[in-house]
């Protein structure tokens, strides 16, 4: 069965949705993608979600990340989605998927970067760039997108489908990180392609899960519309010091003005505004910026914009996990898939030793019954090994692991008193069935 992904315009009424529809004219084609003739400015950067989705399935993953801090379920499915049109891999890894299929999570490559603003508290209407659920049938159509957008945006997912927040491939129901990646890229401007294999497709035939990584013609697509990521696009590679409001947080990253950057950040209770701070300074030849983080904060994510209105004066969107616990969770290199899901190692917690304790989280395992192990060491190794990269080694300490059906390991710890502040340790498991399969490995730094 193949199933229609959007609807271009949406009124109440066919009158004022074939209005609409006039008023846009035909999509311009260019290969086999094709454009609205919208685009979004860096006053419409913002998204944000209401999360009404009534299924279950859509909000059953509790498993934090932190590549997406402090949110999990359908709107961390949905903050993944964004992701994926941005230019370049997420936090630098481009971990977060849990698909073989998509282990990189940004490859837009164009001018373009959102920023996550939390949660919505209802569907933000025609132009207030919030994903929602939508009672009722849309027929063949899953979602649409209320167009145009160049002054904001408008996602309903309608309720007679059963969306999967995933992660990994979904099986059942409609995977809605690639439903969203699809509407998402009607917000940036693109209308659909003649590639049956593009996120921006017409139609899909299944679960709609190879629609969330980006195929050739639709990067070719939003960077049609955004230019191609100016070498002197400012990127954010790393965020040091203090998460707390109220405390100096470090930015390293190239390409900062010397003076007159603004930094933005997820806003508490956001209306889609971020919460900035402007006037910075860089250090460094623009590679460093300090900032006191404002009281209204968030966790979320940071971005730096330059001096100037185009898109090649923002930033990539960076996690931040803002009023976090001291320490931190760094994701390295990506892992040896099982099957058809990329094994997934995260954690969350307080790494302060003698503190409140902390948990790692392995999920997304092969079969129930397949043995494996937890290695860790004090030392990133980068060794290749059975097709993959073996990380902690020299090894310090390994556990036996027995992959269980929920294919779920949550193991709970608490660091060590005795352990000196800015000790980092490196984990990753390996699994042996009929091959090998590994997580990604996992660096816990103490503070």
């Amino acid at each position: 069965m193949r199933i229609r992904l959007q609807q271009s315009c949406a009124a109440a009424g066919l009158v004022a949705a074939l209005s609409l529809t006039a008023a846009l004219g035909a999509p311009t084609r260019t290969v086999a993608f094709t454009q609205t003739g919208d685009s979004l400015g860096l006053d419409q950067r913002d998204f944000r979600v209401f999360n009404n989705f009534t299924d279950p399935t859509a909000n059953d993953n509790t498993i934090p990340h932190p590549n997406f801090p402090g949110y999990t379920g359908a709107v961390m499915a949905i903050w993944k989605a964004h992701c994926e049109w941005g230019s370049g891999p997420r936090a630098g890894n481009g971990l977060g998927d849990g698909s073989a299929s998509n282990v990189n999570i940004g490859d837009g490559g164009a001018n373009f970067d959102n920023t996550f603003q939390g949660l919505a508290t209802n569907s933000g209407g025609s132009n207030g760039n919030v994903h929602s659920e939508m009672s009722g049938s849309g027929g063949g159509v899953l979602a649409f997108t209320v167009t145009p957008t160049s002054d904001g945006w408008q996602i309903l997912y309608f309720s007679d489908w059963t969306f999967d927040d995933g992660p990994g491939d979904v099986t059942s129901g409609i995977d809605l990180q690639g439903l969203a990646t699809h509407e998402i890229g009607h917000t940036l401007g693109l209308g659909h392609s003649s590639v049956g294999a593009a996120t921006m497709a017409a139609a899909i035939s299944g679960t709609a899960t190879g629609s969330k990584s980006l195929a050739a013609d639709d990067i070719a697509g939003i960077q049609a519309v955004y230019g191609v990521a100016s070498p002197t696009k400012p990127r954010i590679d790393g965020l040091t010091g203090s998460t707390d409001p109220g405390g100096q947080m470090g930015i390293d990253g190239v390409n900062f003005d010397a003076v007159g950057n603004e930094v933005w950040f997820t806003k508490m209770n956001s209306d889609g505004t971020p919460a900035r701070v402007e006037g910075v300074v860089s250090t460094g030849g623009g590679t460093h910026i300090d900032v006191t983080i404002p009281a209204d904060a968030a966790v979320g994510e940071v971005l730096v914009k330059t001096q100037g209105s185009s898109g090649a004066n923002l930033s990539n969107s960076f996690p931040a996990d803002i009023g976090s616990p001291p320490g931190a969770f760094v994701l390295t290199g990506p892992g040896l898939p099982s099957s058809s899901n990329l094994l997934q190692l995260t954690g969350e917690g307080d790494l302060t030793p003698g503190g409140a304790g902390f948990d790692v989280d392995l999920s997304l395992l092969p079969p129930a019954g397949t043995p494996g192990a937890l290695f860790v060491s004090l030392f990133e190794a980068n060794l290749p090994f059975k097709g993959g990269i073996f990380d902690p080694a020299p090894v310090l300490a390994q556990f036996a692991l027995v992959a269980p059906p929920s294919g779920l390991i949550v193991l709970s710890s608490t660091m060590p008193a005795a352990v000196p502040s800015g000790t980092g340790f490196v984990m990753q498991a390996w699994f042996v069935s009929a091959g090998f399969s590994a997580t990604n490995s996992l660096r816990l730094d103490v503070p």
